[in-house]
């Protein structure tokens, strides 16, 4: 089978399991590459598009709304109206560089930030933490800089991705491996004789669907994230004891496991 014809075939064919099964091990490798590949390279664009559009939306409303700030030698100065407030639902910030606001401000909020000439004062669940901007030596930031970086963090953003590509696709590996041993309950059930390729190659093509699905729900906005991991799971172990169920049985007189096709053209039964 070519690559469209696995896709689809794990996708709704069980009877073509016994051919996907015997798949060589680099054809079926190639695929759960190309096709974690692919779903990665959709669910990175989606993100980049959000992560683009955040970063010019901070950008621009910076600019506009924020007055020209800057922390040089251990002091912190602000040209805007003091004490200038910023208040979101349970979150507050102040910064006041004249040090007239006191931490009272803050009783009513489980999480804030209040911003002096000498210091930065975070609040976590009624608990201040104090930074003194003296301990951060030489050290200067500005609006402008800060303008300037917000751009970078588009190209920081693409760098990790490509990073995380590896381990996350190492993830999905192993994913494949605790399927396959899945699997073999499912052998021992509908009494098939497979190998651990014949496992492994079922566990890639049961993967397909739930694979599918996920990338559905990112693209969605996540509707369903408190529950993917369930659905993902249940679909691809189903898929799974589906396709092994489905696979014609072992001759009684030759019942060895089923092993890879030197060459030959597999096709769907």
């Amino acid at each position: 089978m070519n690559l469209f014809e696995q896709f689809t075939n794990s996708l709704w064919n069980f009877r073509s399991y016994r051919s996907l099964s015997q798949t060589k091990g680099g054809k079926s490798f190639l695929y759960i590459f190309l096709l974690f590949l692919l779903v990665y390279l959709i669910g990175s664009f989606y993100a980049g598009i959000q992560v683009d559009t955040f970063i010019n939306y901070l950008q621009s409303s910076m600019e506009d709304n924020v007055p020209d700030f800057r922390l040089a030698n251990g002091r912190f100065t602000f040209d805007g109206e003091m004490p200038y407030r910023i208040e979101d639902n349970d979150f507050l910030l102040i910064i006041d560089t004249t040090g007239q606001t006191t931490l009272d401000e803050f009783d009513a909020k489980s999480s804030g930030m209040l911003i002096t000439e000498g210091e930065m004062i975070t609040i976590s669940l009624g608990k201040p933490e104090t930074t003194s901007f003296s301990m951060m030596g030489p050290i200067e930031i500005s609006k402008d800089q800060i303008l300037k970086f917000l751009p970078s963090l588009k190209v920081v953003f693409v760098v990790i991705m490509a990073i995380a590509f590896l381990f996350a696709f190492a993830g999905k590996l192993f994913g494949i491996l605790m399927l396959s041993l899945l699997a073999m309950i499912a052998s021992s059930m509908f009494r098939q004789q497979l190998t651990f390729q014949n496992h492994w190659n079922v566990a890639i093509y049961a993967s397909t669907l739930a694979m599918i699905i996920k990338l559905s729900n990112t693209l969605l906005g996540g509707p369903l994230d408190g529950f993917m991991f369930l659905i993902y799971w249940s679909l691809a172990i189903s898929w799974a004891f589906l396709g092994i169920y489905n696979m014609p049985k072992a001759n009684p007189n030759h019942a060895s496991p089923i092993m890879e096709q030197a060459d030959g053209n597999p096709q769907a039964e």
